[in-house]
């Protein structure tokens, strides 16, 4: 899988908005001073974006980016007030534009009803404008009444803010795990069963190098046989809601079995040879998940996997396992394909 950049667009380091004089301290008394420059400076900057979203009442040509705490630490950003810019790129490439950023306006977070249980750099104040003093925020998201819903780490909490940036409800507490309960105290093993199925179709190749990349020590491929007896990676025999094999193959070559004492009609992986099963593109099995990579990816035998990863630990030099589960055996050995035998030969190879 490859990403391939497509537009261009570049907003200057000396990019101000309108607002109070920012900068005036590094922490210890004296003005910021970095890269040439030196503060205070007249307005608020405006880069240092962490998060990003499409503006809610734009056209998919705008959006909404997050200003991070402000000049690098907690101590040195009081005078940082913390917003969201809508921007306007003109990307150079896709749009055929110059590549420069509108700056068209912004949302002041503040806490006007008092609802943070601490001080706040501004607590005097009637408006309660928030800083990089108060929060490190970091991500946010607009839900479908429209109120933005803010990750910062400084809690690390989650903040909830109407449309116009005021706090709704006092920030919600969102501690770190520093230590998982394991039975002897061991390291936790992070297992990608499925591969990172939250974000790519569920058992492809690059489901599990994904989940490798967030972390995973092992990978659970489950397994199923085709008709002409390899071992494949689908999570059920049925392959109806992980591929999109009713459109590749039609209704003629579904079929009607007794799965393990449920009768069911659909497309069962063993009446496919792996020829067959190639021509298939993996898709989304659940409606809540993102689509955006649906016919993309193939359906990999269990020998792809391994290959792949052989291929990240030579790449990386990290050891990652292998946790292969042989699906549904009893109904495989009733359609004379028994798995056990080709998993110890695969696995000997």
């Amino acid at each position: 899988m490859s990403t391939i950049l497509e537009g261009f667009a570049s907003l200057p380091a000396d990019t101000f908005a309108e607002g109070p004089q920012s900068g005036a301290s590094n922490g210890n008394g004296t003005p910021i001073a970095a890269n040439g420059r030196t503060g205070p400076f007249d307005g608020q900057p405006v880069q240092g974006f962490s998060g990003v979203q499409f503006a809610p009442d734009g056209d998919g040509s705008t959006y909404w980016f997050i200003s991070d705490n402000g000049f690098g630490g907690q101590s040195n950003s009081s005078d940082y007030l913390l917003r969201l810019y809508q921007v306007d790129p003109n990307f150079a490439g896709s749009e055929g534009g110059d590549g420069s950023v509108d700056v068209q306006g912004f949302v002041q977070l503040a806490d006007p009803n008092n609802l943070i249980p601490f001080d706040i750099q501004n607590e005097g104040t009637t408006e309660r404008y928030l800083t990089g003093s108060d929060f490190d925020i970091e991500s946010f998201v607009i839900d479908n009444n429209g109120d933005i819903w803010v990750g910062e780490e400084f809690g690390p909490y989650l903040l909830h803010f109407d449309a116009s940036g005021n706090l709704l409800e006092a920030p919600i507490s969102t501690p770190n795990i520093f230590e998982l309960n394991t039975l002897n105290g061991q390291t936790p093993l992070v297992i990608g069963h499925r591969g990172a199925s939250g974000e790519l179709p569920e058992h492809t190749l690059e489901a599990y190098k994904l989940a490798i990349e967030q972390g995973a020590d092992f990978v659970e491929p489950d397994l199923v046989s085709t008709k002409d007896g390899v071992l494949i990676a689908r999570h059920e025999p049925m392959l109806d809601d992980t591929t999109n094999v009713a459109e590749v193959f039609g209704e003629e070559r579904k079929s009607t079995k007794n799965l393990d004492g449920v009768e069911i009609t659909g497309y069962f992986a063993e009446d496919f040879t792996l020829a067959e099963i190639k021509q298939l593109r993996a898709v989304q099995s659940r409606d809540f998940r993102d689509p955006s990579f649906d016919g993309q990816f193939e359906i990999p035998t269990l020998k792809e996997v391994i290959e792949l990863v052989q291929q990240v630990e030579a790449e990386t030099g990290k050891q990652i396992g292998i946790y292969p589960e042989t699906k549904h055996p009893t109904f495989f050995d009733l359609q004379d394909l028994s798995l056990e035998e080709k998993l110890i030969d695969t696995l000997k190879e």
